[in-house]
């Protein structure tokens, strides 16, 4: 099973950057209103908003490229979009896995797993923005420990 983190995770991006694209805007206009030469200032502006985009893009890729693997003997996390990066867990580690899901989470569908091993600190102790994760917990604790509940609840 393959999954994607929640496009939860990238809204901090776009609201910086579209405060970065406001503030270039609304300070061009109250300069433009001044009736002063603000050419060198509207410029720096203007890239740093530019700049903002670009960083926003850079990220919805690297986001797009990001992924969560469960098989039947791993926890794998993917990503990174130049320098790739994996983390991994055997799942016979696993001692115990519990998922936490705030207003936000519940109301926009993800979760984040908090994995406990034996005794050891590991990459995937914390994994956020996991979309589904009912679904994705029910899936993950029934390959780690069996005989998990049912999605349906009837046991």
């Amino acid at each position: 099973m393959m999954v994607r983190l929640h496009w939860a995770i990238m809204l901090p991006i776009f609201g910086q950057t579209l405060g970065a694209v406001l503030l270039a805007l609304v300070a061009n206009i109250l300069l433009a209103m001044q009736g002063i030469d603000t050419g060198p200032i509207t410029t720096v502006l203007w890239y740093f908003a530019l700049f903002m985009i670009l960083r926003m893009l850079w990220k919805i890729a690297d986001w797009h490229f990001d992924h969560l693997m469960i098989t039947d003997k791993r926890l794998l996390k993917v990503s990174g979009i130049v320098f790739r990066k994996v983390q991994t867990m055997p799942l016979s580690k696993i001692t115990d896995l519990t998922y936490n899901r705030d207003p936000l989470g519940r109301l926009l569908g993800y979760g984040e797993f908090v994995v406990e091993s034996a005794g050891q600190d590991q990459a995937l102790s914390k994994i956020s923005f996991l979309p589904r994760p009912d679904r994705l917990y029910l899936t993950l604790v029934d390959m780690t420990f069996g005989g998990g509940p049912s999605p349906a609840g009837d046991d």
